[in-house]
């Protein structure tokens, strides 16, 4: 029999969209009952149908102004839809009708979060807290505001509740590592760092800031195996071109051709986290199909990072990057193009485990200016962390068709430099892929 009881348990044992249709089909008649629209909507925002979850929801509402519920799913569905400012007056309103429904305060602080609206989002998490003071992830979320706010000693305060309340939770521990990396609180961020390693083994955030740690609290010896370069850098410099090429010019210039004619090539804004510099642009998926030329750099990366694995795995097997880190995995890739000048910043690549970069055109000169311009350096960290040791990068000269693979944790950047012509570098991630056999091709 069909009614909204069988619905509900349906979606119980997790049939939703078995559940949505027990929905629809009680809904195909006149009768328009709110609770069976409200269940209908908060199913297909489940599902992902944000349009038909608007579409329910708002019925809903017309039917019961007083419904908490399908206001509140009504909002998350909005803010799905990147329509925040009608989401906050929605969570707003359920708060008036119902002061103590928590999910509402937190989701209210969320939504003002994204809006910039620091104040708003503080006032919505500090009330959440009144509610629920052991909550861990409330704690975290009003650090992320004060440290947002320009009040870092007071958010590194926060993660440390959160931590105390949830110990296993990695956000929270992320956040109180990068924070207290921020003040200058060295042997904080370590301990943080090493219960994070604890609960995610080889985590290459965890390890690159550690690797920072170690040496402004004068433990050297630990920082030089996480930045022994001899052992974690390897370089591949093609001498002749993978099959279908007459030579290792014409696959490079192939590549050029490939990037510079790519649809996704773009400039990102300043708001995007991957923008160093103006004169940066950057493809999407570089080896997305139609690959091209793409395809023979994509196998040859992918021979070069098995290489990699193997034979860390055989120099280093106690390191903990090797020890703990995945033997299967998945490349993902992109091209930078820097017109005429420009740098990258010390980064590094937080959802990769090894990374490689290949380099399809250099521009004549580029070291003229000075030595080292447009190098790619390893060691430092960015400007951000107070830092008082300094410690010597390993600088690698780009060479058209040098293919460098390395620890994802390893923070790198470009040199500035100043050239005639554009850079083109294609830059690989490997990253942990549970579904794929690790002998998979790309």
């Amino acid at each position: 029999m069909l009614n909204l009881d069988a619905a509900r348990e349906l979606h119980r044992l997790g049939r939703s969209a078995e559940a949505l249709e027990v929905c629809e089909a009680l809904l195909a008649g006149d009768d328009r009952d709110p609770e069976v629209l409200a269940s209908a909507g908060t199913l297909a925002l489940k599902l992902g149908d944000l349009a038909a979850a608007e579409r329910y929801l708002r019925e809903a509402i017309a039917l019961s102004p007083t419904a908490v519920e399908a206001r509140f799913n009504l909002g998350n569905a909005l803010v799905r839809l990147d329509r925040r400012q009608e989401a906050v007056a929605l969570f707003e309103r359920v708060i008036e009708l119902e002061p103590n429904f928590l999910p509402a305060h937190n989701n209210l602080g969320n939504a003002l979060y994204d809006l910039r609206d620091f104040d708003g989002a503080e006032r919505a998490f500090q009330r959440a807290l009144s509610l629920a003071p052991q909550a861990a992830h409330l704690h975290r979320n009003l650090g992320t505001v004060l440290r947002e706010r320009g009040l870092p000693s007071q958010a590194l305060a926060c993660f440390a509740r959160a931590i105390r309340l949830r110990p296993t939770w990695v956000k929270g521990v992320q956040s109180l590592a990068t924070t207290a990396m921020e003040l200058g609180h060295w042997q904080t961020a370590l301990d943080a760092c090493a219960q994070w390693l604890t609960l995610s083994p080889a985590n290459v955030e965890a390890l690159g800031l550690a690797s920072i740690a170690f040496d402004e609290l004068g433990q050297h010896e630990q920082a030089d195996r996480l930045l022994d370069f001899d052992q974690l850098l390897q370089h591949t410099q093609l001498s002749r071109p993978p099959p279908g090429f007459e030579s290792l010019e014409a696959f490079n210039a192939a590549l050029t051709r490939h990037t510079l004619e790519h649809p996704t090539l773009h400039a990102p804004p300043v708001s995007d986290p991957r923008y160093h510099c103006p004169t940066l642009r950057m493809t999407g998926e570089f080896c997305a199909e139609p690959k091209g030329p793409a395809a023979a750099l994509e196998q040859l990366v992918f021979e070069a990072v098995h290489r990699c694995v193997e034979q860390l795995a055989h120099r280093l097997p106690t390191h903990p990057f090797v020890a703990g880190g995945p033997r299967r995995f998945k490349l993902t890739s992109w091209s930078t193009v820097l017109d005429g000048e420009g740098n990258l910043e010390p980064h590094v690549h937080y959802a990769s485990y090894l990374s490689a970069v290949y380099y399809a055109k250099i521009p004549a000169g580029m070291t003229r200016q000075r030595p080292g311009a447009g190098f790619l350096e390893f060691g430092g960290g960015p400007a951000r962390f107070p830092t008082r040791h300094t410690r010597a990068v390993r600088a690698v000269e780009p060479r058209e068709g040098l293919l460098v693979v390395f620890p994802s944790y390893l923070y790198h950047r470009t040199a500035p430099f100043s050239a005639p012509d554009v850079r083109i570098a294609i830059a690989f991630d490997t990253q942990p892929a549970l579904d794929s056999p690790a002998s998979s091709e790309p």
